[in-house]
């Protein structure tokens, strides 16, 4: 719906459920703003988008109004530049600065600060208020975000998100009237899992990143480039910034279909791995002596061990990129390559590949399922595995769009939509074996082992079909339950299940399918959404290979050589069987960018480049593949560095065994055999343009053209300024030098800047439409497509019964520690190790534990391995069953479903 209204003098066709800042906004005016966001919609606290109104064109006088209160109508006459506006913001923003301190150059906002913007942009240039200012206590929030509360201009955003948005318990506005502070009640570490958008969120520097502050760099003096987080299987965009080297700082990259406007803490802190002292030249060990060799010597030497090897085995890694994995299986062949995962999730990934190609069946992106009505998760704790996710089905359950249209509330009415929201909810139920983040907001949760979860679902589908299910139950409180969901399901416009892999169980996929085919038989637009353990889960999975069980479980007698590419598997696979292993094989190349336990047991070191110093593609969840950009070649600092990414190794040693001339290795070209070779990755190349796409003969440039410094950046080496590296794999230049403006086509932005809008902010000038998309659609290719046929409905097994004498290892996953690579940063080792066992409180008692004793170690043997941990009881956790924190060093995947052989509780 359209109407036509007169901005300044001139008539402009727009959306009559936009408010009128977001119209001027997207068509380009400059107006002030503080309150407003795209997302969190308009409260009119601040004041500062004042506008004139006038009744018709004809009139000369008019009134002020809030453009992000007002709604447009046809024949509307408005002035942005009006005098008295004009006059209006500039005399709001200086009671706004009242008592913020005078801090711009040592606080971390400044030269990205929004309301340095707002104040220049509203023409407030000189101090009048000349008496004591407020002063606040500032509060200690953890090891991620800085609190100087003295920089508050009370806008409110913070609390709206942290409470409102993202369902934070432990952050709130306190006072009244002028005095208010946004905390918490007492210092501590934020608990929500997405507390790090505070940073992004405030137009102040009042919350700041202590990560960033660590490797500090004013924003303009940075490198940067796009990429995609590594931390978890959903894709988010997100830009980095290196200076000197280093990984200074992570920011949300807005993608609509996918993370919006936000991310987690999980991909916003998680990179200190990174910076870590890391393996950065090639070395081969001998005697327990570390041999430091030359680029060409290290690939003499391997391609003359591969050459005399009877047999080679490559272990991928669902952390590498598709590049990466599809040279490792080209330079093994196909039944020496593994996929460097388990079997248990290979087959979970294998089956979710085939009903994500079946026929009705589609998979929503986050964006999407912020319009779903109805959810249903199954054996996934969202929060933790999918923290990301977790924010868009909150939104899920508080969105009820008829609603809004029956009473006339608009969509961007922030104030209204929460009344109507703490009227109605839209249902949640979750099945879980013990409780999740989530809980607060669910309908019902069905704590359970994953058996009873599967037979919760066959039941639940039979329902849904109206059929009577062959599985007998004695719960008849439970029974009626499943009934009354199926009618809850059938009876919502868009039903939406979710479940995942980190169960472990190929049965509780299964029934996710049942339950979406029987939705859709009675003419439901259901949504499908499975989680994966890491970002390229998928990618690896479709690329194909071995699991690392029938790997090792071949005849491994004539294996001279085993490569293993960005993997560490004692993280996998318990430690003494690959012990073992590595025993037998006489040739153990690691290419990693990680020192690991693995990288222990290697007789040569291959250095490769993390996500920040590579470029690759990965496919996420929904099969969406995306390319990530490296922000910086570590080479420009130190030519002693011999740091590439894998598939660059790779194709190197390739070249050398078929004695060929090595020419310059292109990443577009590895794309292409992908392609040519694996038809499944067909349409790869399209996630990003090819690296000579070029605009007025030029590149993209990498670094703001505010950029300070460069030419002196070496000169403790040389006085004279090094030449710039060239980047022949990705459209970008690694300098400030090359294009960078709203009107030149590129989708893929590496940072945010605009004249007048140095802040995140900016973002608006890179939007065909505020809060929509960004100017040149979104990036990044679904690429699995769908047959035409659906797959058949899966058949009820019954599942085998656990002794409840003996105890069942199940997962306890973390939001930092049960990932292999955030748990090697040295912030998160500090003040996240925190890991226990989880028993049932009745099987405690049995082992005579009492709660008061929790300071006590239980031991645990599993697999001949010994482990000791503090303990918490769990009152939802059915009894036969241990949680343990799967991840964790000395505790791999493998645990996961095994018996406990011996526990005892260690006074």
């Amino acid at each position: 719906m359209t109407t036509i209204i007169n901005i300044d003098g001139k008539f402009y066709k727009v959306n009559k459920k936009d408010n009128i800042l977001k119209i001027c906004l997207s068509l380009g005016f400059d107006l002030p703003y503080f309150c407003w966001h795209p997302v969190l919609g308009s409260v009119g606290s601040c004041r500062l988008c004042g506008i004139k109104k006038y009744n018709d064109c004809k009139s000369s006088k008019g009134h002020i109004i809030m453009s992000c209160m007002s709604l447009p109508s046809e024949n509307l006459y408005i002035s942005v530049n009006d005098i008295e506006s004009k006059n209006f913001r500039k005399n709001i923003i200086e009671l706004l600065m009242i008592n913020h301190p005078h801090d711009c150059p040592i606080c971390d906002e400044g030269g990205s600060c929004h309301l340095q913007d707002m104040t220049v942009m509203t023409g407030h240039v000189s101090r009048r208020y000349n008496f004591i200012k407020k002063q606040y206590k500032n509060q200690n929030l953890g090891p991620f975000i800085s609190h100087t509360m003295n920089r508050c201009i009370k806008c409110y955003r913070c609390v709206r998100f942290y409470k409102d948005y993202a369902g934070g318990k432990d952050f709130d506005v306190f006072g009244s009237n002028n005095n208010l502070y946004f905390g918490r009640i007492t210092d501590g570490i934020l608990e929500n899992e997405c507390s790090g958008n505070l940073i992004e969120i405030c137009p102040t520097g009042v919350f700041t990143n202590k990560t960033y502050s660590e490797q500090f760099a004013r924003k303009w003096d940075m490198q940067y480039a796009p990429s995609i987080c590594h931390n978890c299987s959903l894709g988010c965009n997100i830009s980095i910034g290196e200076r000197y080297g280093y990984l200074s700082s992570v920011e949300n990259r807005y993608h609509e279909k996918i993370n919006n406007y936000f991310i987690c803490d999980r991909g916003r802190f998680g990179f200190g791995y990174v910076n870590n002292n890391r393996p950065l030249q090639a070395t081969k060990i001998i005697n327990n002596q570390n041999i430091i060799l030359d680029n060409l010597s290290i690939i003499e030497k391997i391609s003359d061990l591969i050459k005399k090897s009877k047999r080679i085995i490559g272990i991928g890694s669902p952390r590498a990129s598709i590049e990466s994995n599809f040279a490792l299986k080209d330079l093994v062949g196909e039944e020496n390559f593994s996929t460097g995962i388990l079997n248990k999730e290979k087959l979970q990934i294998d089956l979710i590949i085939k009903i994500l190609q079946s026929k009705n069946i589609y998979c929503p992106s986050l964006t999407e399922i912020e319009n779903y009505d109805a959810i249903l998760i199954l054996g996934e704790d969202i929060s933790i595995t999918s923290p990301r996710l977790s924010l868009s089905i909150r939104q899920a359950i508080k969105k009820n769009l008829s609603i809004y249209e029956k009473n006339n509330i608009p969509y961007w009415n922030s104030n209204a939509i929460t009344n109507v929201n703490n009227m109605f909810k839209n249902p949640l139920f979750i099945t879980s074996l013990d409780n999740t983040s989530l809980d607060d907001i669910a309908s019902w949760n069905y704590y359970a082992p994953i058996k009873n979860q599967v037979n919760f679902g066959f039941i639940l589908s039979d329902y849904i079909n109206n059929i009577s299910s062959k599985i007998s139950i004695t719960d008849n409180h439970l029974l009626q339950k499943i009934k009354n969901i199926a009618k809850i399901l059938l009876k919502a416009k868009k039903p939406l299940i979710i479940s995942g892999t980190n169960s472990g169980s190929l049965d509780l996929i299964s029934v996710t399918y049942n339950i979406v085919k029987a939705l859709n038989s009675h003419g439901k637009n259901t949504g499908l959404f499975f989680v994966l353990n890491t970002v390229n889960s998928m990618g690896v999975s479709i690329i194909n290979g071995k699991s690392l069980e029938d790997i090792f479980n071949t005849n491994l007698s004539n294996v001279d050589t085993l490569i293993i590419m960005e993997n560490d598997l004692y993280f996998q696979e318990e430690k003494n069987k690959l012990n073992n292993i590595f025993k037998k094989i006489s040739n153990i190349i690691v290419m990693d960018h990680q020192y690991t336990d693995t990288m222990k047991k290697a007789t040569i070191i291959l250095p490769s480049a993390s996500f920040f110093e590579s470029s690759g593609t990965v496919i996420n969840n929904e099969s969406r593949a995306q390319r990530f950009f490296q922000a910086y070649n570590p080479v420009f600092y130190n030519k002693k560095i011999q740091v590439k990414s894998s598939w660059k190794w790779i194709s190197e040693l390739k070249y050398k065994i078929n004695n060929k001339k090595l020419n310059s290795i292109i990443l577009d070209e590895i794309i292409k055999n992908c392609e040519k070779n694996i038809p499944i990755l067909n349409g790869i190349s399209k996630a990003a343009p090819k690296a000579d796409y070029k605009i007025f003969d030029r590149k993209f440039a990498r670094s703001p053209i505010r950029y300070s410094g460069r030419t002196s950046m070496l000169s403790n080496i040389n006085i004279h300024e090094q030449k710039q590296l060239e980047d022949k794999d990705t459209i970008f230049n690694f300098s400030m030098e090359g294009n960078y403006d709203t009107n030149i086509k590129c989708s893929h932005l590496p940072f945010l800047w605009y004249p007048g809008w140095n802040s995140l902010q900016s973002l608006n000038k890179f939007q065909k439409e505020i809060g929509i998309s960004s100017k040149y659609g979104p990036t990044g290719i679904k690429i699995l497509k769908k047959k035409n046929k659906s797959l058949n409905t899966f058949k009820y097994i019954v599942p085998k019964s656990f002794n409840v004498k003996k105890f069942t290892i199940v997962p306890y996953y973390s939001l930092f520690y049960s990932d292999s690579l955030i748990q090697k940063s040295q912030l998160i080792k500090k003040f996240f190790y925190h890991q226990c066992i989880i028993i049932n409180n009745l099987d405690a008692i049995n082992l005579g534990i009492k709660e008061n004793f929790c300071k006590n170690i239980i031991e645990i043997f599993c697999l001949n391995n010994k482990i000791h941990l503090p303990f918490r009881i769990s009152k939802n956790l059915h009894q036969g069953l241990i949680g343990l924190p799967l991840g964790i060093p000395g505790i791999p995947l493998i645990f996961l479903g095994k018996t406990i052989e011996k526990l005892k509780v260690l006074k």
